[in-house]
């Protein structure tokens, strides 16, 4: 009984949600709302547990420094009021500086330098020949497509052929990029129509059963 109910109400949700392809209406509001606070809820009680796991316990077994982290997060909170929202200034600023600069040299590292090491010498490593000849197509691609982003010289001449096959290989990746996320999109939808023919119908309504 427990799962025919919980089925029915996964049915409900997903039709509350694709009835929004209709029109904006009562239902889809009420589904969006459901999942947003459920999701808030989620995640708090999630951060919670992980705070009090990975800095709680360790300042009651001593660790003091960690009562700076603590603080830190603490003051985030004086937003919440207007005569000491200014404290969460300080919190807000550490954090952004802490954060813009560990992920600026994970991207320089990863996006830039490591993808030009990569362009310059994964390209000629190929075992066989296709490899080879697939690798050395994807280096002149790299570098006509670099070319398109280039402003400060007029596409004339050979450099404009070089311009427009490098619009074609920029056109080509943005393309698959695209059919990927169609693909993933698609890919949910398949499932949740799954869940509808699996654990509805069938499990609930025919009454067959589901292995």
């Amino acid at each position: 009984m427990a799962d025919a109910i919980f089925a029915g109400i996964q049915v409900a949700m997903v039709l509350a949600v694709w009835s929004y392809l209709y029109k904006e209406n009562i239902f889809s509001k009420v589904a969006s709302s459901i999942v947003i606070s459920i999701s808030t809820v989620h995640f708090f009680l999630v951060y919670v547990q992980r705070t009090i796991d990975s800095a709680v316990i360790p300042l009651l077994n001593g660790r003091i420094s960690y009562i700076i982290p603590l603080t830190l997060g603490l003051l985030m909170y004086t937003r919440l009021t207007k005569k000491w929202a200014w404290l969460s200034s300080y919190a807000y600023s550490l954090q952004i500086g802490l954060g813009t600069g560990s992920t600026l040299t994970t991207v320089v590292a990863s996006s830039i330098t490591g993808r030009i090491a990569m362009l310059i010498n994964e390209p000629f490593k190929g075992a066989t020949m296709f490899d080879k000849l697939s690798g050395t197509f994807l280096f002149i691609g790299a570098i006509l497509s670099m070319t398109y982003w280039l402003f400060t010289r007029e596409a004339t001449g050979i450099y404009g052929y070089g311009v427009k096959i490098g619009r074609l290989f920029l056109m080509a990746s943005i393309g698959m990029l695209y059919a990927e996320d169609v693909l993933w999109s698609q890919s949910l939808f398949v499932g949740a129509w799954e869940m509808i023919i699996d654990n509805f119908i069938k499990a609930v309504i025919l009454g067959i059963p589901v292995g």
